[in-house]
């Protein structure tokens, strides 16, 4: 009974770090299919997705197993947990690589409108912050998870910066309001995976710690709430 419930538990780590490598692909893919103005590739990897899709299916199932069989406790309950919730993120990230995709179709038929220095840059860190959260993950590596959540300051700066300089591009040259608008939602994407990245980065910390991240982060936000009140602010 031991034997078999460690093989499962280690089927599971297998095909959550084949779902983790399949949505840093579908991301780097979309963004250089997008920059490469190559639709082909962007045709390709939006159909990519659907493997992603199957993939956190054969995950739910197994993690299902797993909790139905052996009914895990402490760490190992914990661990199966924020598998469970770390997958949701991942497929998330599948979407919006898909939604790149799309924007990559149309941006290959128009003249760009400026070049490519920041999207890169960013991607890079999103990309890091995803293979780092799922290290932590697997790890229960608390400090990498830290390191994961505090390089989201970073893009969401990116994602600040090129908001601004694509409003003024398109407020001073209004012919090309439409290719900044869809860049914004190109940058809006990558923030979110960001956003995902933190998501499974605080699963890490659940895992390990059993502290609940965001729990703390909505008591510090009321409790800061509560004190301007207080003052009259």
């Amino acid at each position: 009974m031991i034997e078999r419930y460690l093989e499962d538990l280690d089927a599971l780590k297998k095909s959550f770090i084949e779902m983790a490598d399949m949505a840093r692909k579908i991301i780097n893919d979309a963004m250089e299919a997008l920059m490469e103005r190559d639709k082909e590739k962007a045709k390709a990897t939006y159909e990519f997705d659907r493997l992603i899709d199957l993939k956190e299916i054969e995950i739910e199932e197994r993690c299902i197993r797993i909790l139905a069989l052996y009914s895990p406790e402490a760490t190992d309950l914990r661990f199966v947990v924020s598998i469970l919730k770390s997958i949701v993120d991942l497929e998330r990230v599948g979407d919006l690589a898909r939604d790149i995709c799309e924007t990559a179709l149309y941006l290959a038929e128009v003249p760009p409108i400026k070049p490519y220095v920041d999207l890169p840059r960013m991607l890079k860190i999103v990309s890091e912050m995803l293979k780092d959260s799922i290290m932590a993950l697997l790890r229960g590596d608390v400090e990498l998870a830290k390191e994961v959540i505090d390089k989201d300051d970073i893009v969401d700066s990116f994602y600040d910066r090129l908001f601004n300089e694509l409003i003024e591009m398109a407020k001073e040259s209004p012919e090309t309001a439409d290719v900044a608008v869809r860049l914004i939602l190109v940058v809006k994407s990558l923030e979110r995976v960001g956003d995902h990245a933190t998501n499974v980065a605080e699963y890490a910390i659940y895992y390990k710690t059993g502290d609940v991240v965001k729990h703390k982060k909505a008591q510090e936000y009321l409790k800061k709430l509560k004190e301007k009140t207080e003052k009259g602010e």
